[in-house]
């Protein structure tokens, strides 16, 4: 019977049909495992820390504002003062606009002049051509030195970067105004008209100075660092 013959035909056939290739087996690539650097000790790490931002992130106005001593430590300090809601300029005498706020107005509401904020476009301007995975790889190889240094201020206990993730969420926090707001001045002082504004800490106040296209680019600088570092930002 022609009929019961057919598949002992086929099954030959298919008998007779050479394997396809086995696929090539896909070896995963060995992970480079960066050579430990050796850490100078914290008191003597100025020059290090100068070389390494200089080979790292190679910014011409980067060098002028890493002067002085005990950078580290003076960093950590900032830090601390920022996540704690205080103002940190105290600490950054180097990056202290020449130029002095100004308000318009006569009465004893004033606005803010615009051209205060233009006092901080350099600033945010460095800050926000920087790249975040080389200031990811500075941040991870002075880590050590950076807990040293928080540990000094009291925190034996406490990683650096929780303070650090701290004073980012200070600052992302920081409203973005659009319009320059009303001041009210008090003796040597301006406190903001809106409530709302003047409740902020001095750091987020001292943030808000630069100007919202100066916050919004530092905002998102901050973001993407936190992403590089692996911060949690709450």
């Amino acid at each position: 019977d022609d009929a019961g013959e057919a598949p002992v035909a086929e099954m030959a056939a298919d008998a007779d049909e050479p394997s396809p290739p086995a696929a090539p087996l896909e070896l995963d690539e060995p992970e480079v495992v960066p050579e430990p650097v050796e850490l100078p000790p914290l008191a003597d790490s100025d020059n290090f820390v100068r070389d390494l931002v200089d080979a790292l992130l190679a910014h011409p106005n980067l060098a002028a504002w890493m002067t002085g001593n005990d950078l580290l430590r003076r960093f950590v300090v900032t830090v601390d003062n920022v996540a704690n809601g205080r103002n940190p300029a105290q600490q950054l005498p180097t990056l202290r606009p020449a130029r002095r706020f100004q308000a318009t107005g006569a009465g004893e509401l004033q606005l803010i002049d615009p051209g205060s904020y233009q006092r901080y476009d350099l600033l945010a301007g460095v800050v926000g051509a920087l790249d975040p995975s080389a200031i990811a790889l500075l941040y991870e190889t002075l880590e050590p030195l950076f807990d040293e240094a928080h540990a000094e201020l009291g925190y034996p206990d406490t990683p650096f970067r929780r303070t650090l993730e701290r004073a980012f969420a200070q600052l992302l926090a920081a409203p973005i105004v659009d319009t320059p707001p009303l001041v009210v001045r008090r003796a040597t002082q301006y406190l903001y008209a809106d409530e709302r504004l003047e409740s902020l800490t001095p750091a987020q106040k001292q943030f808000l100075g630069m100007g919202p296209e100066n916050v919004q680019v530092i905002q998102t600088q901050l973001r993407a660092i936190s992403g590089e570092i692996g911060l949690t930002i709450e």
